[in-house]
């Protein structure tokens, strides 16, 4: 037979309320001591005794301060578990060790710690600089007793800027820069450089790093925080323009007792003063080995047709027996700048002419036609679809008037027809410039025959190709009176105001077009009247020009894929700071 004993365990009733208990220190219920510890008090309050807890956010790139030491910041999306995880390091209260006088508080209220059993968000107006959490906690007592509560924790959120955007509004905080020039002897400043400004606009990944940007007489100064991501720049761009790279460095000051320096490091990018369709002399001293490899180019009248990587020439005057393979010739940056002084521009696409086809007669090239047709399929040049024709032109403007006729040797034997219209240079009834005339009589091989003109690319579409305006004139004032000066010194001050708005005019509209404007934030007004009508003569340029609109497609694709390897640097660069920022927390 077994003997059961009888529970004795003892309870006694609670001393405020008399509900009968498990004995503690306290001989309370749980209710009680609940009601005597306010938990949300305790929570709520911040560092050093304030009254309120606070999240700093910048207010330009809207990122959150990750640690209080403000190395990291890194963006949250509202209610997100990170931004949640940065409210719950801000409680004084739930960091063990924290500083500010939390410990001591909690002794003073009889509570030895606490624990977070959960947490979540209440949702508040987005306006408000408020965030809300609901947390769940337990707390320990001095006497050994635990008690549960859920409260309501307010935390604010303060404006304070970050490092990143203090560099910005701060003087001289730049340590690279990169210089992107195109110095034209003909005064088109920046003309080559609208592809650039289009395909950046296209690309924000790869203008993220771009501190500010000022616009000078022949390019544009872009200005970064770190010389590696200004050498990445230059070489993202040198991917998409013909150009010569040249880093130096300047001294700004030195520590000789820690052996530290302060250094001001310039990126220069020069790109080949060339143009698309620019009619070009090659001086018949340049040969494939000794500098500028022409090849068989040299001493001939030349026209650019593509500018990537490389400068891609076609004969303008070629002759009818000539090999379609030997009509076409690559200069690259290295080899451009040795020979420099051998390429001389002899007219701009500003001089383009119109021109009605009359007769095409193809020349008889077929077997070399056809090897070359193989190697431009293979290499993907796109030569392929050319060919030489004989072809009678004439001026859009004497025809049905004159019986006056042009005929050439062109390279666009395959793409013209009887009545096209075509853009050429009329090299009978234009004017030379005078620097020219020497080169003429001087470069030119002995064989080489100036013809009547050069046809550079057919109209299609209906109308002219419109080349985009990119000179920084503006006529606002046109039509409204300018008041009298009362002297010649205020005459002086009004030029140098007028020349500081069109420099701000000009330095916004580039911005915009290469999408700065946006990046900026609401600080930036741009003029959306002259930024609209600018794109849309590059829009219509572009539905008129395919092969340009093909150099701006491949020119998007490769700043792509740039930004995609300055994003994976980036997440490289902020997995070191985080490991080093959490290392210095935990110290």
């Amino acid at each position: 037979m077994v003997v059961v004993q009888p529970s004795t365990l003892l309870q006694i009733p609670c001393c405020l309320c008399g509900t009968p208990i498990t004995p503690n220190a306290a001989n309370q219920c749980s209710t009680c001591l609940a009601s005597q510890f306010d938990l949300a008090s305790i929570l709520s309050r911040g560092p050093g005794g304030s009254h309120h807890i606070e999240v700093h956010q910048c207010r330009r790139c809207r990122r959150y301060e990750m640690a209080e030491n403000a190395k990291r910041w890194e963006y949250a999306d509202p209610e997100s578990p990170e931004l949640l995880r940065l409210c719950l390091k801000r409680i004084p209260a739930l960091q063990q060790g924290s500083k500010g006088g939390a410990e001591q508080h909690l002794q003073q209220a009889g509570v030895s710690k606490i624990h977070l059993v959960d947490a979540s968000w209440v949702w508040t107006e987005p306006h408000s600089m408020r965030l809300k959490v609901r947390l769940t906690v337990r707390a320990e007592l001095a006497g050994g007793v635990n008690i549960q509560q859920r409260c309501a924790v307010e935390l604010v959120v303060q404006w304070k800027q970050c490092p990143e955007c203090n560099r910005e509004f701060t003087n001289r905080t730049w340590h690279a820069v990169v210089q992107l020039r195109q110095k034209r002897s003909d005064g088109a400043s920046r003309r080559g450089l609208v592809l650039l400004e289009a395909a950046l606009a296209k690309n924000p990944d790869v203008r993220r790093h771009v501190l500010s940007v000022d616009p000078s007489r022949h390019g544009f100064d872009f200005y970064f925080l770190s010389l590696h991501h200004a050498r990445l720049f230059a070489s993202y761009i040198a991917r998409i323009a013909p150009m010569r790279v040249k880093t130096t460095q300047k001294l700004v000051s030195t520590d000789v007792k820690s052996n530290t320096a302060n250094l001001k490091h310039t990126v220069t990018c020069d790109v080949v003063p060339l143009c698309r369709d620019d009619l070009i002399i090659v001086d018949k001293r340049v040969s494939s080995g000794g500098g500028g490899g022409a090849g068989y180019l040299s001493g001939q009248l030349c026209l650019v047709d593509r500018m990537s990587t490389s400068v891609h020439l076609v004969n303008a005057s070629p002759a009818r027996s000539a090999p379609i393979d030997q009509c076409f010739a690559d200069i690259y940056p290295d080899n451009y700048w040795r020979g420099e002084k051998h390429y001389r521009v002899l007219f701009s696409s500003t001089r383009l002419t119109k021109f009605v086809v009359l007769d095409v007669e193809v020349c008889d090239s077929s077997d070399s036609h056809s090897n070359w047709e193989e190697k431009g399929k293979h290499n993907g040049s796109g030569i392929s679809k050319y060919a030489l024709a004989d072809v009678e032109v004439v001026r859009e403007s004497d025809f049905g008037k004159t019986d006056e006729t042009l005929r050439t040797v062109t390279h666009l034997g395959n793409l013209l027809q009887y009545g096209d219209t075509v853009l050429g240079y009329d090299l009978v009834s234009s004017v030379l410039p005078s620097d020219a005339e020497w080169a003429i009589e001087n470069s030119f091989r002995n064989s080489f025959v100036m013809p009547d003109c050069v046809l550079v690319k057919k109209i299609t579409g209906g109308g002219g190709a419109d080349i985009l305006d990119t000179s920084d004139k503006y006529d606002e004032e046109k039509g409204k009176k300018k008041p009298k000066a009362k002297s010649s010194s205020s005459k002086r001050r009004e030029r140098r105001e007028k020349r500081k708005e069109n420099k701000a005019k000009s330095l916004e509209d580039h911005m915009a077009r290469m999408g700065f404007g946006s990046d900026a934030g609401d600080d930036t007004e741009v003029d959306d009247a002259v930024l609209k009508k600018e794109r849309e003569a590059f829009e219509k340029e572009l539905e008129k020009d395919p092969e340009l609109a093909q150099e701006l497609e491949a020119a998007n694709e490769i700043l792509k894929e740039s930004g995609v390897e300055m994003t994976k640097y980036d997440a490289e660069e902020a997995k070191k700071d985080n490991s080093s920022g959490e290392d210095g927390d935990e110290e």
